[in-house]
C-alpha cells in the first residue's frame, strides 16, 4: 500500500508538473499575440555568400512571434549549393522561382539511387550533361533520393531531417521558407536553431554583435578532430575539412562543374519513384513504407491545379494533409498560394484554426486586417517580398493594384480552414433573410440585396483582367 501511495502521489506530482508547464507555453504564446499593429516585414538581416544571399525576416518581430514561426528567403545562383543542415523545428518551403534538386537525408532509409562504373544507365553529371557526352567517367556512387524542385512547389521538410537544395537551372532559384517553432516537435525553445553539417557559415538567427561573433560553424567543429577521425575510419587531415576549418564560402557555395549525382533522366522519374516505392513494400522493414517514401512535395503554382477560379478575378489553390500525409501530425502546416487579376479582390474572410504568414511573390495589393473589436490593425499596401501575419479570426480584405498580386499564405495547421464574411458562401449568405433585418436594421428587401448581390464565392472580379495569368 505503500508504494501504491508513493506512486500515486509521484504521478499526481508530474501531472501537476505537465498541467502548469502547459499553461505557461500557453499564456506565453497568448500574450505575444496582444496586437494593437501589424506591419508588412521587409528581411531585417542579409547574408551575402559565395553562391547567393540569404535574407532573414526578425524573428523576434511581435507578430511573427505571435504565429511562432520564423521566417527566411534563399536567394542561389546557378551551381548555387545551400549547404546541408537540419534544424530544430519542421519547415515548409515555396519555391518563387527557378528549379533545382532537394536532397534529403535521413537515418535509416535505404540508398535507392545506385551507379557503378560497370553500368551507367541512368547516370547524368547535372548541370553539366555536356562534359558528360563528351566522354567525362562517372564514378560509382549510391545515395537517398534526390527530388527535383521548380516554381510553384510545395516542399515538407521535418524536423532534424538533414537537407540540401542545389540550382542545376541558368536563373536565380529563390524560396521562402516558413519554420515552425512552435511545433510539438521542437522540444527546446521559441528559437530557431539550424545546425550545419558543412562548411563555417554564419549562422542567420544568431544576432552578430561583434567581428569575433560572426564567424559560424558546424556541428562537427565540436568534436575532437582525433576521435572524429577513428569514427570515419579516415585521415585526420580529412577531418579538418569536414569540421569546415578556414572556409569562408558562406551558407550557399559554388559546386565547380556542376553536381554530380545519380538522377533518372526527365520522364523516367516518375516510374522509377513507383518502382523504388514496389521494393520498398516488397522487401522494407515498415520504417522504409512508412518515413522513406513519403511524398515531401506538391505544385500549387500551376492554373490547372487551381481550386477556385473566377475568369475575370483571378484563382487560388492549396495544399493540406489530404495532399500531403506528411502534414498530419507530423508537420502540422498547410499553404494556400493565389493570382489576383488587376483590380480584383479577395472577399473579406478570417482563418478559422491558424495563424496565416502571407508572402507577397509579385505585384502589390491594399489590404486591410481588423481585429475582434472593430479596429483596423493594418490598412496599407503590401508588396512584392514583404511579409504580414494575419493572427486567426483576425478578418481580411485585399484588392490587387494596377499589375495584379500573386501570394502564397502558410498557415499554421495541417488542414488551414477559411470562413468568408461576404460571398456566395459567407457567414451572410448562410442566414435567413429576416435574421439579417433585424441584426442590422434594415428591410428584408435590403437584406437580400447583403445576401445575394455578390455571386462570387472568394474572388471578385476587377475591372480589366491581367494581361499575366
Amino acid at each position: 500500500m505503500g508504494k501504491s501511495l508513493c506512486l500515486s502521489l509521484c504521478f499526481l506530482v508530474l501531472f501537476h508538473g505537465c498541467i502548469c508547464i502547459a499553461q505557461q507555453q500557453q499564456e506565453r504564446q497568448q500574450n505575444k499575440c496582444r496586437i494593437s499593429r501589424l506591419s508588412a516585414q521587409e528581411p531585417s538581416n542579409r547574408i551575402q555568400s559565395e553562391a547567393g544571399v540569404t535574407e532573414i525576416y526578425d524573428h523576434n518581430n511581435q507578430q511573427l512571434q505571435c504565429a511562432g514561426v520564423a521566417v527566411v528567403r534563399y536567394i542561389i545562383k546557378p551551381r548555387g549549393l545551400l549547404l546541408p543542415s537540419y534544424l530544430n523545428a519542421p519547415q515548409l518551403m515555396y519555391f518563387i522561382q527557378g528549379r533545382g534538386l532537394q536532397g534529403i537525408m535521413i537515418s535509416g532509409c535505404p540508398e535507392t539511387f545506385q551507379s557503378f562504373q560497370e553500368s551507367q544507365q541512368g547516370v547524368q553529371q547535372v548541370g553539366e550533361q555536356e562534359e558528360q557526352q563528351g566522354g567525362h567517367q562517372f564514378s560509382g556512387d549510391q545515395h537517398q533520393k534526390i527530388r527535383e524542385v521548380q516554381e510553384g512547389d510545395v516542399f515538407v521538410v521535418s524536423t532534424g531531417v538533414g537537407h540540401f537544395i542545389y540550382n542545376n537551372g541558368n536563373n536565380r532559384l529563390i524560396l521562402v521558407s516558413v519554420i515552425d517553432i512552435s511545433n510539438d516537435a521542437n522540444q527546446l525553445d521559441f528559437q530557431p536553431r539550424r545546425f550545419y553539417l558543412a562548411g563555417s557559415p554564419q549562422n542567420e538567427f544568431q544576432q552578430q554583435r561583434s567581428p569575433q561573433e560572426s564567424s559560424g560553424s558546424n556541428v562537427f567543429i565540436g568534436f575532437n578532430a582525433e576521435r572524429l577521425a577513428e569514427a570515419f575510419n579516415v585521415d585526420a587531415q580529412l577531418i579538418r575539412k569536414l569540421q569546415g576549418q578556414n572556409d569562408s564560402r558562406g551558407n550557399i557555395v559554388r559546386v565547380e562543374g556542376g553536381l554530380q549525382a545519380v538522377f533518372p533522366q526527365r520522364g523516367q522519374e516518375e516510374q522509377g519513384s513507383e518502382q523504388q516505392e514496389d521494393r520498398l513494400h516488397a522487401h522494407g522493414n515498415g520504417f522504409e513504407e512508412i518515413i522513406c517514401s513519403l511524398r515531401l512535395k506538391q505544385n500549387i503554382g500551376e492554373p490547372r491545379r487551381a481550386d477556385v477560379y473566377t475568369p475575370l478575378g483571378g484563382r487560388i489553390g492549396g495544399i493540406t494533409s489530404f495532399d500531403l500525409p506528411i502534414l498530419k501530425g507530423i508537420v502540422k502546416l498547410s499553404a494556400r498560394r493565389a493570382f489576383l487579376y488587376k483590380g480584383a479582390m479577395l472577399l473579406p474572410h478570417y482563418d478559422m484554426n491558424a495563424h496565416s504568414i502571407i508572402y507577397a511573390i509579385r505585384g502589390s495589393a491594399k489590404f486591410q486586417i481588423v481585429q475582434n473589436q472593430g479596429r483596423t490593425v493594418f490598412n496599407d499596401v503590401v508588396t512584392a517580398g514583404r511579409v504580414i501575419v494575419v493572427p486567426q479570426n483576425f478578418a481580411l480584405m485585399m484588392k490587387a493594384g494596377d499589375s495584379g498580386f500573386e501570394f502564397v499564405a502558410i498557415k499554421t495547421d495541417e488542414n488551414g480552414m477559411i470562413n468568408t464574411l461576404a460571398g456566395d458562401l459567407s457567414l451572410i449568405r448562410a442566414m435567413p433573410v429576416k435574421a439579417i433585418a433585424s441584426a442590422y436594421q434594415i428591410s428584408e428587401e435590403q437584406a437580400k440585396e447583403l445576401k445575394f448581390n455578390r455571386m462570387e464565392a472568394s474572388i471578385a472580379p476587377g475591372r480589366f483582367r491581367s494581361e499575366s495569368a
